[in-house]
């Protein structure tokens, strides 16, 4: 709400949250609370909307799940494309995966490469303005942009001297303000050829040091090293929607690289802030890469680069398209996506039940006790950034629905909250305002059905879903090492719940930005799409005949079987079946809450590992912020690729805030995660923690969707509680797992075999 609004706009803002004028006079902090949630809150509208789907295309229509040859069995005919695409021209788009998906939002306006193609009268899509001196003139309508294309253009863009930004160089002198490098002995200009365009709908953008005296759409230079980078970028996101890939993007972290001679390439399809379909990101990174080297030249090696979602990337593209990449360096990696789904989407779950149906155990207000059955790091200084909007929610209530939080947070709440419901429930996109209302509630949001494909569609004209916690012992770790009771034991399995079928989902109350109107409604955990205890919470504890009894049971939700397997087949699951080099690096961030936790390094060694039978291609380097020795990686990597030997210094390792290096070799992050009971010297100063998951007795690997369950009296006979004796609670126990519980002994059961996926043994 701008600031010149009236008093009277603040006050009906005010009532809408529920605050009276009196209350308002006491609490004096309505307008402040009112303009500081519509700043940080309230999405900004864009200039045009995507304002109708194509005629026909229906979201909801049943498919089922890709259970085919695994995507690295499924080659992307480079042959059916031309290239290159020369200036001028439009990138190709790629069918092969099925139908197109829309909406489908534009970007190119947002990183300055004006409105995109006109493609259709039919009013599909984003409309397109004629131009008048520089602005839309929104009288004149051309036409609609359904995918957003844009013609390849090239130009010449110089580094400023101060800062890591360019400037477009025009013809003529060279600047004041630009920046000079030193490379082979020689001062040069730092000056780029960039060039910018639409691949497969998504922004690409191709970068090298160049001399600005040779013609600009030329497509040699006599500053590259032949060598080239891909830039994979992070965030998390679902799709329909184009993305953002610009010089700025593709710049701001490499300017070091590029002054050294490297090539550097990038597309809106390989951010995961702008979808999570990995087989449509390979496809993109593959076509991307066939338009660069039809230009400019096959390179001696491409080395992939990017932190988070952009690791993510690196290590299913290298699994599902053998020879695309050369070598790694995942940045706060993860193994995959789909399967940190496992156990983020119990966070919500946890979460909720440490804040409010067991808010009674003052335990539980201990962060730091949260910790030790969630598997997390956790932290009672430490705030999650929802507080201060829960804080304002219980005043707009009077603070009687709303539980007062403990103080601190959890990995989860600080660093997870918010992508439970982005990822997972159809009726709800933080980018809603991007479309109508109209196209909006046709479509379905959710990463399950950004993927429809490959998870396929139900009957109800919802995504298949592949969370599953039926079997699952929350907190049995915590329980053996006794810090955890048993009554509590009980009760949190008794009352954890899940989540609800997507059909049954409602839209999130996070006020401004899903449109509710009522602070008071606000729910950070989103539980009204909980399955919760029916009549409310299970009592603590019941005595009936000197026997502990639960009476009531929250529901635990089931995977699709389908939607399970696809994950594999599609090649969302990091198998570990690479063989090139990589060096995970990462800064060891844990004790900051961070949801880049060290452990995902781990899980991706034991992938290799197991696929492999051993893991000497991988490197795991970390250090203590803010020392980065990505440079030494970089240097490290291309000694390897270009004698074609492992360097003697490529060893495990890990550094200070200084950079000092605190040990290096073989056994520097063994421990019992690999089975061994020394910790190394690296283990013991970046201890990593675990998932939910993990301390409810799931192997560190990760990748397992679907336990196989055992009988409660069988799980008892084998002596899964370790020194807890829970014959008493038996009965308990089958009223609480009446499937039985899960025996991780037996693996993923939702894993296909090597020859359903159609692949050979990797051993």
């Amino acid at each position: 709400m701008d600031k010149a609004n009236k008093p009277s706009d603040w006050l009906r803002l005010c009532a809408m949250a529920g605050l009276t004028i009196p209350l308002l006079l006491i609490l004096s902090g309505c307008s402040e609370i009112e303009a500081r949630l519509g700043k940080e809150l309230k999405p900004t509208p864009p200039d045009v909307l995507v304002e109708a789907l194509p005629p026909g295309y229906d979201p909801g229509a049943p498919r089922p799940p890709y259970l085919g040859p695994h995507a690295s069995l499924v080659p992307l005919e480079l042959s059916r494309f031309e290239f290159p695409v020369q200036p001028g021209e439009v990138g190709p788009i790629d069918d092969s995966l099925g139908p197109l998906q829309y909406p489908f939002s534009c970007d190119t306006e947002e990183v300055d490469l004006g409105q995109p193609l006109v493609d259709n009268q039919e009013g599909i899509g984003t409309p397109v303005y004629a131009m008048v001196d520089g602005e839309k003139d929104k009288g004149r309508l051309l036409g609609h942009s359904r995918d957003c294309l844009l013609p390849t253009r090239v130009g010449y863009y110089y580094k400023v001297a101060e800062g890591d930004h360019f400037k477009a160089l025009s013809a003529g002198e060279l600047p004041e303000d630009i920046a000079w490098l030193e490379l082979d002995g020689k001062r040069l200009p730092f000056v780029l050829r960039v060039e910018q365009g639409t691949i497969n709908r998504f922004i690409y953008a191709i970068a090298m040091l160049a001399d600005p005296d040779d013609p600009v759409e030329g497509t040699s230079s006599p500053y590259w090293n032949r060598k080239l980078i891909y830039y994979f970028k992070g965030g998390v996101g679902i799709g329909k929607r184009q993305g953002k890939m610009s010089l700025g993007h593709l710049s701001s972290r490499r300017v070091g690289e590029l002054a050294k001679g490297y090539a550097l390439i990038g597309s809106s399809g390989n951010v995961t802030s702008t979808h999570y379909n990995m087989w449509l990101a390979a496809n993109t990174a593959e076509m991307v890469k066939a338009q660069f080297v039809a230009r400019y030249g096959k390179p001696d090696y491409t080395i992939g680069i990017g932190g988070s979602g952009g690791a993510v990337q690196q290590y299913l593209i290298a699994q599902n398209k053998p020879g695309l990449l050369d070598a790694l360096i995942p940045l706060y990696s993860y193994p995959d996506m789909i399967t940190q789904s496992i156990w983020a989407l119990d966070c919500e779950l946890l979460e909720y039940y440490f804040d409010v149906t067991a808010r009674d155990n003052k335990r539980w207000k201990v962060q730091e006790n949260r910790g030790l059955v969630m598997g997390v790091s956790a932290s009672s200084e430490i705030e999650h950034p929802f507080k201060k909007y829960y804080r304002w929610a219980r005043y707009a209530g009077l603070g009687q629905r709303l539980p007062k939080l403990a103080p601190g947070a959890t990995e989860c709440s600080k660093s997870w909250r918010g992508l439970a419901p982005l990822t997972n429930n159809p009726h709800y996109s933080h980018r809603a305002q991007h479309y109508t209302s109209k196209v909006a509630k046709v479509a379905r949001f959710s990463h399950w059905h950004d993927a429809a494909h490959i998870y396929g569609v139900g009957e109800d004209g919802f995504a298949n879903r592949t969370h599953d916690n039926v079997g699952v012992q929350y907190g049995l770790d915590a329980l053996k090492k006794g810090d955890m009771s048993i009554p509590e034991f009980l009760h949190i399995n008794a009352n954890i719940g899940s989540w609800k079928a997507p059909r049954y989902m409602t839209q999130e109350r996070l006020w401004v930005l899903t449109g509710d109107d009522s602070l008071s409604r606000v729910s950070i955990w989103s539980d009204h799409n909980i399955q919760k205890t029916p009549g409310g919470a299970a009592p603590l504890r019941i005595f009936e005949r000197n026997q502990y009894k639960l009476v009531r049971v929250a529901p635990r939700s089931q995977g699709h079987p389908g939607a399970m397997a696809a994950a594999y087949h599609s090649g969302h699951v990091f198998l570990g079946n690479i063989d090139i080099p990589i060096i995970d690096l990462r800064h060891y961030l844990d004790p900051e809450l961070d949801m880049h936790h060290s452990y995902a390094s781990l899980s991706s060694r034991l992938r290799i590992q197991q696929a492999r039978g051993n893991s000497d291609n991988m490197l795991i380097w970390q250090s203590e912020k803010p020392y980065d020795p990505s440079d030494k990686a970089l240097a490290l990597l291309d000694e390897w690729l270009t004698t074609g030997r492992r360097p003697a210094t490529a060893q495990d390792a890990c550094w200070t805030i200084d950079g000092d290096l605190i040990a290096e070799g073989p056994d520097v992050w063994s421990g019992p995660w690999m089975g061994e009971q020394q910790a190394g010297a690296c283990l013991q100063r970046f201890p990593p923690y675990r998932s939910p998951r993990n301390v409810s007795g799931s192997p560190l690997n990760g990748d397992l969707f679907k336990c196989a369950l055992m009988p409660v009296t069988q799980a008892l006979n084998r002596g899964i509680y370790g020194d807890v004796d829970m014959t008493p609670y038996q009965d308990m126990l089958e009223t609480i797992f009446p499937d039985g519980v899960c025996d991780y002994s037996r693996g993923d059961i939702a894993r296909p075999s090597d020859s359903e996926l159609g692949m050979r043994t990797m051993l």
